[in-house]
């Protein structure tokens, strides 16, 4: 599959107003906003229910990784949300991903010397994008990276848009009964990883046995797939402009701002969440009866041209930027802080150690991932 058509400008879309009553695939009515201003605040108000959307219509519109109980945690609300949250923050925080930083260096690094020991032409997606995020979260979870494989095509499924939700059913409950052979394992053996931090906290009766499985589901995938897709992406996207990748290989310092961008540009998650309003509700001046789905288009609310000058354009140098790529609110990714630092070490070391790098394919033959959650190319043939 090739890349589809682009979406037309933010300020296109943004102009018709603050919420655009429009029908999603299901044939439904959504109100779909755009705006910076209103995208954070329908993503942090808690009027605007995820749990509700899941007890009124199911996971087909909560997204990939949803329950067949609505007790995933993209699916809850406070105080369940805060409660479970709360467990995995630290896991994630800022300083314990720099803490992380050395080892994450160490797996990049062998990574890149061991593409350079087999030289191009290579397959960036299969030779770092993918797996320096996984070997990532096998470590942090406490999984084995020999089976990956075998996770991977379950997290391909849950990630889809076009599989059945029977096949997205059977997916979930053989990661649940994969992880629970493996949180059984840390009881009996804990070692030093999230999953036996998690154990522990369900030992102190401080999260159910079924929440304790769900988490562990949904990091799994979610600890890998984003990141490798926003590699993936960020890279495809600064190849196509060869004097950009130019310029980044003569100053890498400058690494940090262009990550942020390249995100904002193209972030990993382009299919929203939706929410549905618990009450009437206006967003902007636009009345929004209670009941009603809401989805916000993080992807559309970063080119607002109220918030970022040129909005349409790549700067690889913007200094504000706020972008959502991360989402907002209750919602705001976990992994944020690691995703970046991963992003942050694969591009300073892909322009420090092949400042000739190349797109070793016209850009239209490039395979896509058209039908997944997690968009991105499936393929990112080099050279240098």
């Amino acid at each position: 599959m090739t890349t589809t058509s682009r979406p037309p400008a933010a300020g296109d879309i943004q102009e018709v107003g603050p919420a655009t009553l429009v029908t999603i695939p299901t044939g439904q009515e959504a109100y779909l906003v755009t705006r910076y201003q209103e995208a954070l605040w329908v993503l942090s108000d808690p009027v605007f229910s995820r749990q509700e959307v899941f007890r009124t219509r199911g996971t087909n519109y909560t997204g990939p990784g949803a329950s067949s109980t609505g007790d995933m945690l993209l699916d809850m609300d406070p105080p369940q949300h805060s409660r479970i949250r709360g467990l995995v923050a630290k896991a994630f925080s800022r300083r314990r991903t720099e803490a992380m930083r050395p080892g994450i260096q160490q797996i990049a690094d062998e990574l890149l010397a061991d593409l350079a020991e087999q030289g191009p032409p290579a397959d960036l997606v299969d030779t770092l994008c993918l797996p320096l995020p996984i070997t990532v979260v096998c470590q942090l979870l406490g999984v084995s990276f020999d089976d990956r494989a075998w996770f991977q095509e379950r997290s391909l499924i849950l990630a889809s848009t076009a599989d059945p939700p029977e096949n997205k059913l059977r997916a979930v409950n053989e990661l649940r009964a994969y992880l629970t052979d493996i949180i059984t394992e840390k009881r009996k053996s804990p070692k030093e990883d999230l999953i036996s931090e998690l154990v522990s906290a369900r030992a102190e009766e401080r999260l159910s046995e079924e929440e304790l499985v769900n988490l562990s589901v949904l990091l799994l995938p979610a600890g890998y797939e984003t990141t490798a897709n926003q590699m993936t992406k960020s890279i495809h996207a600064l190849l196509l402009v060869p004097d950009e990748y130019a310029k980044l290989a003569a100053n890498p310092a400058g690494v940090a701002a262009a990550s942020e961008e390249l995100m904002r540009l193209h972030p990993s998650v382009i299919t929203p969440g939706f929410r549905a309003a618990t009450r009437d509700v206006m967003i902007g001046d636009v009345h929004v009866p209670a009941g009603s789905l809401v989805i916000v288009s993080d992807a559309l609310a970063s080119k607002d041209p109220t918030v970022f000058e040129r909005p349409d354009q790549m700067d690889l140098t913007r200094r504000y930027n706020p972008h959502l790529a991360f989402g907002h609110g209750l919602h705001f990714c976990l992994g944020a802080a690691l995703a970046r630092v991963e992003l942050d070490i694969v591009l300073t070391g892909l322009v420090t150690k092949f400042p000739g790098l190349r797109l070793n394919a016209a850009p239209e033959s490039i395979r896509w991932h058209t039908e997944r959650r997690f968009r991105g190319p499936a393929e990112l043939p080099v050279t240098w």
